[in-house]
């Protein structure tokens, strides 16, 4: 011990002396370690860190999919089937999300919060028990039985002030009053952060949802049974769904069943993503191990003489490895320090660029989880850049060390080839990474020019959930949007507004129909399509185009012909090379109150829009309906006020307070604002890519500079001779030039392979761009070329203008 404390101390000593050195091999270091634990934090919080339940790993997400793979609700009476007939799960769940207003609060305006109506085991799946109070009993689960409600323990503390006498108050849900009798504890807030729990159990028995075709927005929740694995309940689920299948064709047909974990279902989707970055900083560290185990080598064979001056008197090679491994862990421990710090200074940038309907990318911390990574990371690496300048410099030839000059007497060709192939790998490395995020910046160029059908630009947006218990009949419905859309279109700067209930990003709505002159489709067998209901200036406030026809308007009211308008995929899907403008659909419980079919007569025909947002897959057609035809409680309320829509947020509030004093309005954000977040995970992927591509390059083009110049100051006394000799400033420079070029040829021909096998893996993430994109390639190769050229042309034109006597005269 007392040897390494010495050798640590001379170690110390050894990088105070050369303090220009230590401080670049440190900031090197730091960028790479820093970036790399920086996105492992992110990691971390996303994918790693278990959800706050008991035992969360056993518990599963299940929905039902059709035979092209889509997701979508389980059928109550599916949900009731899966309870009954599975043996490998201890409980089985359902749960709806659902919003509503919370008013006649002494001292607070209503608001609206978001809930969930679960059945009676869906705490027992989650394995929380309230931290004040109880869960529903059997009573008050019954139709008819009291209402209740459990609220989460940030609603206790933000409308409660953490009152424990709130248990027992009657606080009103959408003008109902229902009773507190449990607050949960803070870890709890699913599904999707839910402030309040109903018990759905006084629904299931409703009419509707007693259709095995009528899929009403439910999922099921499942605690796995001891030793049961997901693969077994996976295949059981999959038998009892073709047992069903077999039973009710026309409901169940090509319908199956997915059973994921509850992680995977939350975050799952970005994984991808999170990977990419991963080993996107994985290359930028090896870059930087790869320039400093070049630094170390250079600064090894400077201190040549000094190694063989100690192996003179003694020193074995196992203690100048030691030596100089301490040299490469002590500049490891502050990179990694300097690199923890720089991770924590950009987390809130992370955070700020991540998507933001994810809560797990907002609590991001550095946990011992983190933390020993850094260390690991920090370890690793000065093992990686140290390991091969200590080995060399403990091989040194004494007697040549002893009698070089101040220049020394050239490195070993073993070295020289070592030192290019770390060059060659930077090379191949950089222009992977390059390539890779070329690729991805340019698909990021075509989501953001993408045509979504509408203009979100100058449009505000505005949610209001009237509740169905106090606004029943239709005429309630249109009379408050007709007064609010007066009262808004005479606000100062307004240009026009309307009102949506299932608008673009806002969720979608899908119903059956059938063309008019075809037979009625068995029950559940009818193509889908998505449902819009609108009022006001609908088309012209988002600036969607009319292809045909005309848009539907206030002569559009309950008293009139039930008309619709289409989307071009309704058309060109079910009426190819006709105008449908005059010909009906029937359409199944439009106001989704179990009517059945209706005819609709088609006036007019729009454009597709992206309902989903960019990437979305497969597509329904698209039918808008009058708001005035169908009701609708949950509306969007759109403003288009070019650049001052984001001061119309107070006015719009105070039209619907008076209006409605309990009415609330919430999620009051820009339409681009709701589109930019639709990419938010490409766009993170865009920006941290091309950050670290930057850095990569930069990092090449110092480790290639440094390496040029090593050799130039090697061959210091070759090149005086030449030069002597009669050779031009213009020769040399080819000399230096040539050598830098080659390894940019091989370093390209290898990065080139590895970048064409890096783009197929990137395929998934891109949008309508090829993973072999000719443009990005040889954009790129032509970046990579001129700063290589750059990087050796420095060395190069030094090398030119020595003087031929001071070259000669050199010892």
């Amino acid at each position: 011990m007392g040897a390494l404390r010495q050798d640590l101390r001379f170690a110390t000593r050894m990088l105070a002396k050369q303090p220009a050195f230590t401080a670049i091999a440190v900031l090197t270091l730091a960028l790479g370690i820093g970036a790399n634990t920086a996105i492992f934090s992110v990691i971390n919080a996303v994918l790693l860190r278990p959800l706050p339940f008991p035992n969360a790993d056993r518990i599963m997400f299940l929905s039902e999919r059709d035979n092209t793979g889509q997701e979508f609700s389980v059928s109550c009476l599916d949900y009731l089937d899966w309870k009954r007939d599975n043996t490998v799960f201890e409980q089985l769940a359902v749960t709806r999300r659902e919003s509503r207003n919370l008013g006649g609060i002494p001292g607070r305006e209503a608001e609206r919060v978001s809930a969930a109506y679960v059945s009676d085991n869906f705490f027992k799946v989650i394995g929380l028990s309230p931290q004040l109070g109880r869960t529903f009993t059997e009573e008050e689960e019954k139709a008819g039985g009291p209402q209740a409600v459990i609220i989460s323990d940030r609603l206790w503390q933000r409308v409660f002030n953490r009152d424990p006498e709130v248990l027992g108050r009657a606080v009103k849900f959408h003008d109902q009053s229902f009773t507190v009798i449990g607050v949960l504890p803070p870890e709890m807030t699913s599904p999707q952060d839910t402030d309040a729990w109903f018990s759905i159990m006084k629904r299931i028995n409703s009419g509707v949802w007693q259709e095995r075709a009528y899929h009403p927005m439910l999922y099921v929740w499942g605690r796995l049974k001891p030793g049961v694995s997901i693969e077994q309940a996976r295949n059981e689920m999959k038998t009892i769904a073709a047992r069903l299948e077999k039973t009710y064709p026309d409901s169940n047909k090509n319908v199956g069943v997915v059973v994921k974990p509850l992680l995977e279902n939350l975050v799952g989707k970005y994984r991808t993503n999170l990977a990419l970055l991963l080993g996107a900083v994985g290359m930028v560290l090896l870059i930087a191990c790869a320039n400093l185990a070049n630094l170390f080598a250079a600064r090894g064979a400077a201190r040549a003489r000094e190694f063989a001056i100690r192996a003179a008197v003694g020193a074995s090679r196992s203690q100048i490895i030691r030596q100089l491994l301490l040299e490469s862990f002590l500049i490891a421990v502050l990179g990694g320090v300097l690199g923890i710090f720089s991770a924590i200074w950009v987390r809130d940038a992370l955070v700020t660029w991540s998507p933001q309907g994810v809560s797990r990318f907002h609590e991001i911390y550095f946990d011992f989880r983190v933390l020993g990574f850094a260390f690991v990371l920090a370890t690793l690496s000065s093992v990686l850049f140290g390991l091969w300048p200590a080995w060399q410099a403990s091989h040194t030839d004494l007697q040549l060390a002893l009698k070089a000059g101040s220049r020394g007497s050239g490195d070993a060709p073993s070295a020289r080839r070592t030192r290019d192939w770390l060059v060659i790998s930077q090379i191949a490395l950089t222009l992977t990474l390059l390539i890779g995020a070329g690729l991805i910046l340019k698909s990021f160029a075509r989501v953001q020019s993408l045509r979504l059908g509408y203009e979100p630009r100058g449009l505000l947006t505005a949610r209001i959930e009237l509740p169905f218990t106090k606004y029943t009949k239709q005429e309630q419905v249109s009379a408050f949007s007709k007064n609010l859309l007066e009262r808004v279109r005479a606000l100062p700067g307004v240009e026009s507004a309307a009102i949506g209930s299932n608008p673009p990003l806002f969720g979608s709505w899908q119903i059956g129909f059938f063309r008019e002159g075809t037979p009625e489709p068995a029950r559940g067998q009818a193509p889908d399509t998505e449902i819009e209901v609108v009022a006001g200036d609908y088309y012209t406030t988002l600036k969607m185009p009319l292809l045909r026809g005309r848009v539907l308007n206030d002569q559009d009211t309950n008293t009139s012909p039930l008309v619709i308008v289409i989307d071009q995929e309704m058309a060109d899907r079910y009426f190819p090379g006709e105008d449908p403008i005059g010909k009906r659909l029937f359409l199944d419980d439009a106001d989704g109150e179990g009517e059945g079919y209706k005819p609709f007569e088609i006036v007019g025909l729009v454009a597709r829009v992206k309902t989903h947002g960019f990437d979305e897959t497969g597509s329904w057609p698209l039918v808008y309906f009058s708001q005035a035809q169908v009701k609708r409680t949950g509306l969007v309320l759109f403003v288009r006020a070019g650049g001052m829509s984001k001061s119309l947020e107070k006015p719009i509030r105070d039209i619907v307070s008076s209006i409605d004093p309990s009415q609330p309005v919430f999620e009051v954000r820009t339409m681009l604002d709701r589109v930019e977040e639709t990419w938010a995970a490409q766009r993170l992927l865009t920006f941290l890519l091309l950050i670290f591509a930057g850095l990569a390059l930069l990092l090449a083009a110092i480790g290639l500079y440094g390496v040029l110049a090593y050799t130039a100051t090697k061959r210091f006394r070759e090149i005086g001779v030449r030069l002597a000799l009669g050779a031009q400033p213009s020769q040399i420079r080819r000399l230096i030039l040539g050598h830098g070029m080659s390894l940019l040829a091989i370093g390209g021909g290898i990065g080139l392979v590895s970048a064409i096998a890096l783009s197929r893996a990137l395929q998934k993430v891109l949008f309508e761009v090829k993973s072999v994109d000719p443009n990005t390639f040889v954009l790129v190769a032509a970046v990579l070329a001129l700063t290589t050229f750059i990087a050796c042309w420095i060395p190069a034109r030094r090398a030119s203008r020595v003087d031929p006597i001071v070259a000669l005269r050199e010892d």
